[in-house]
Order: structure tokens, then C-alpha cells, then sequence
């Protein structure tokens, strides 16, 4: 019998233990919103996310599919894609006296005049040597001084001839007009027509560098390029990082044991978010003041962990009805805040205006199962395991490219699920089988004592009992 209550409280137990978390254990959910279908997706948490989650790092977050089942998830900081700009232009083609190409003692000499820009404006050349008795040149100076971030590609046009061309060049850079360095010895440029099919390549691309000039040689003994042009390019890739959006914080009277006064002026954000930056906007016209800056990331911390941040000196001017102000100040690195304190060496009339701007995290999460897909927040017990969604998405972006990323889904209206009950802090739960070993100690030490007892009570018994057995042979 005793075995059997032991089984029973341990099944049970376990059972507790093994149950896992529905949306109904969640303070609120959200309804996921997504557009096709996709091995994974992932959303921009914003404000209301953080004001219903009750744990550290939004450690009480869970998606669940339709049949009500936690899918693999993770929250990480969004890394925005660097997007490539490019930036292509029509660059000066001067030409230069044509060099025989078995000429190794002729030279030329320039004489430049430049705009107020730095671009030429007139090349006039003296040629020394030997240089070639016919007129149409083979060489090229090409000024490239609005690309500051050198060029990748350069493309040729000419108005003659229009096919039947394999013009071969050297192509060399300088910054300064006397020092060359060859980027190609041996560039191909091709205009082919027969029969109707056309090959035609008037690209030359060249390795990233960053060079004021070029010089173009032809080494081939085609016909003479006519009115040859040139159009550069550079790609660059540049951060997308859109504007941080902005929560306006309150000044508070106190938070814990620490009072604001005219020189200390505390704010306490309804939720913690990672804050990134800072703007700080004083309430008098013609005013400034030098500030020094800190911020906490809990505040039920006892005592309170104050991280210096910044030190700045804020201003607000008018004049002729503009009004400037200081810039907002960038806070690295990003971490959780939950409290700001503004320190001011001179006293202030009146609390200054605090705007906080954070960069929301993205939930990733696989869509394992059917959809819909909801997202619950909100828990004092279920905490997120940590899924090694990173692997997955490793495999994805080898397959679909390294700048795939999991298509943007959207969050649908909040509605309540657990409510405020989901925050109560559950009771211990009963140790059975500690209390269980006590009881079976307990009763054996009973059984024991009453069988010493029954002994005890009735040696007269016990004796007669001995002296009826026969003795041993």
C-alpha cells in the first residue's frame, strides 16, 4: 500500500513537471499576421510588447502554433542590411598625343588648369622625343575627382566605328599626373555584327581603388576610336538604419530612496527598452545648461546601479522666431533602461523634456506546425529556452542567399488571456516524497515500538513460550 501512494505522488509530480505552458499561461497574446508561406519569420517588438512583459530581456515570450504548441523562437538585436548605392556619372575624356607603341624615349608633359571644383578644365600637352606622325590619338587622360571612393567600372562609348572593334588598352591611375600605376595591361574592349547576332563589351572593370586619374593606351593597331566617352560607377553599401522612434518619459519626484531637486531630475519609463539614444530639451527660451547623464536598467535593484552615460551641455535659443535647440546625444552601448537621471550644475526652473529612442529587437521564430501563429507575453513562471535558431537560419541564407532575411510579419490586436494572473508568483509546490520517506520512517519506527512494547508488557508469556520448545540434540 505504501509503494502504491509512493507511485502515485511521484506520477503526479512528474506530470506537473512535464506540462508544458498554453497560451492561457500568458498575460496577454497577439495574433501573428503573415502573407505566404515562409520556413521563418520575424517581428518588430515595439512599445506594448514591452509594457506587458514582466520578465528581464523579454525572457516571458512564446509563439505557439494552431494546435497550441511553443515553436522555436529566439530575440536578438536587428541587424539592418546594408543597402548599395550607386553612383555613376559622365567623367572628362581628354585626349593625348598618339605614341607609336615601339617608342620607349617620347614623352609628354601637362599642363593643367582646373574649375574652382578641382575637375579639368584645359589640358594642354608638350609632347618630347619621338611621337607619332599621325594625328588621331591612342592615349587618354580621364579626370575622375568626383569619385572620391575610386571607381569599379568604366564604360566606353565612341561614334566610330560602330562594329568590327577589338581595341585592347593599358589602363593606369595617378593622383598626381607624374607617378602611374598600371590597374589592367591588358583591357578588352569588343563591338562585334554578323549575320544579325551582336557581341559587344565596353566595359573595363577594375579592382576598388582610389585614384584621381587614368590614362587609357591603346596597344592594338585597330581604327582610330572617334569621339570616345566614358561613363564611371562606384557601388558603395551603406547601413539602413531607419529612425530610432521616440517614448516621452516624465519627471518623477522620486524613485526608491533617491528625491529629485532643482540640480537632479529623475524619469522612470513605464517599460524598460534599449534605449539608443537620448534628447534632452530645455523648458526656458535662451537658456543652457552643462548636464551630466545616467541611466539604470532595474530599478527594484537595492541599491540602485547608476551607469554614467554622457555629459553634455543642452541648450534653447530664439531668434527671430526660430527656435534651436542641442541635438539628441547617442547612447553606447545599447543597453535596457528603465530609469534616467539628469544632473545640472546650475539650478533649473523646471524639469527638462526627455524623448528616449531605442532600436526594438526582432523575434525569430521557425513556423513549425500549422498557422495561425500567436505570440504570448507575459508570465512570472514560463521562461523562453534558448533555441539554436541560428543554425536554421545559417542553412536558409546558404540556399536562398546571404542577405536573405525571414519575411516581416505583423502583429494583430492584443487581447487578454491570463490577465494579472498570469504575474502571481504560484506557491512552492508540496515535496511528497519528502514528506512521504518522514511517514514511512515515522510508521516503522511505530511498528517497531509497538512490537517492543507487546514484549515488554508480557515477559511471562515470553518465557513460557521458551521453555515449551525441546532442547537442541
Amino acid at each position: 500500500m505504501i509503494h502504491r501512494c509512493l507511485l502515485a505522488c511521484l506520477f503526479t509530480h512528474l506530470a506537473a513537471v512535464a506540462q508544458a505552458a498554453t497560451p492561457a499561461d500568458y498575460a496577454e497574446v497577439y495574433p501573428i499576421e503573415t502573407s505566404g508561406n515562409s520556413a521563418a519569420w520575424q517581428l518588430d517588438l515595439d512599445g506594448s510588447v514591452y509594457a506587458v512583459s514582466g520578465g528581464r530581456n523579454l525572457r516571458d515570450l512564446a509563439v505557439f502554433n494552431a494546435d497550441g504548441h511553443a515553436v522555436p523562437m529566439i530575440i536578438q538585436p536587428f541587424k539592418y542590411p546594408d543597402v548599395s548605392v550607386e553612383q555613376r556619372s559622365a567623367v572628362p575624356v581628354l585626349p593625348l598625343p598618339k605614341r607609336k607603341a615601339d617608342s620607349a624615349d617620347s614623352d609628354f608633359h601637362l599642363l593643367v588648369e582646373r574649375d574652382a571644383e578641382g575637375r579639368l578644365r584645359r589640358l594642354e600637352t608638350q609632347v618630347s622625343g619621338n611621337p607619332a606622325a599621325n594625328p588621331e590619338t591612342n592615349q587618354w587622360l580621364i579626370d575622375l575627382g568626383e569619385f572620391e571612393s575610386g571607381i569599379d567600372e568604366l564604360a566606353l562609348d565612341w561614334d566610330t566605328p560602330k562594329t568590327g572593334v577589338i581595341a585592347r588598352f593599358e589602363v593606369a591611375g595617378s593622383n598626381d599626373l607624374q607617378s602611374w600605376n598600371v590597374l589592367d595591361a591588358d583591357a578588352t574592349l569588343v563591338v562585334l555584327e554578323q549575320d544579325g547576332a551582336r557581341i559587344e563589351r565596353r566595359v573595363i572593370a577594375l579592382s576598388p581603388t582610389r585614384t584621381r586619374y587614368l590614362r587609357l593606351r591603346r596597344s592594338d593597331d585597330g581604327a582610330p576610336l572617334l569621339g570616345l566617352r566614358a561613363v564611371a560607377s562606384h557601388v558603395r553599401f551603406v547601413s539602413r538604419v531607419p529612425p530610432a522612434p521616440w517614448i516621452e518619459v516624465d519627471a518623477v519626484e522620486s524613485i526608491g530612496d533617491m528625491q529629485a531637486s532643482a540640480t537632479r531630475h529623475l524619469y522612470l519609463l513605464r517599460y524598460p527598452v534599449p534605449a539608443s539614444a537620448l534628447w534632452i530639451g530645455l523648458s526656458n527660451d535662451n537658456a543652457i545648461a552643462q548636464l551630466e547623464i545616467a541611466t539604470a536598467s532595474d530599478v527594484a535593484d537595492a541599491p540602485m546601479r547608476w551607469i554614467h552615460r554622457s555629459r553634455l551641455v543642452a541648450f534653447r535659443l530664439l531668434q527671430n522666431d526660430d527656435v534651436i535647440e542641442s541635438e539628441a546625444i547617442s547612447l553606447d552601448p545599447v543597453t535596457r533602461v528603465s530609469a534616467v537621471r539628469i544632473d545640472s550644475v546650475t539650478p533649473l526652473a523646471t524639469h527638462p523634456h526627455l524623448l528616449v529612442g531605442y532600436r526594438p529587437p526582432r523575434l525569430v521564430f521557425l513556423a513549425e506546425g500549422k498557422g495561425p501563429f500567436l505570440l504570448a507575453v507575459g508570465s512570472a513562471t514560463a521562461q523562453t529556452p534558448d533555441y539554436p535558431i541560428e543554425a536554421a537560419l545559417v542553412t536558409l541564407r546558404a540556399k536562398l542567399g546571404q542577405q536573405w532575411q525571414p519575411p516581416l510579419a505583423q502583429l494583430g490586436e492584443v487581447r487578454e488571456s491570463a490577465g494579472e494572473k498570469a504575474y502571481l508568483t504560484p506557491k512552492p509546490p508540496i515535496e511528497w516524497k519528502h514528506w512521504l520517506l518522514w511517514a514511512v520512517l515515522i510508521g516503522a519506527a511505530l511498528v517497531v515500538g509497538g512490537i517492543a512494547l507487546s514484549l515488554l508488557r508480557d515477559p511471562d508469556k515470553r518465557g513460557a513460550e521458551d521453555r515449551q520448545q525441546p532442547p537442541e540434540e
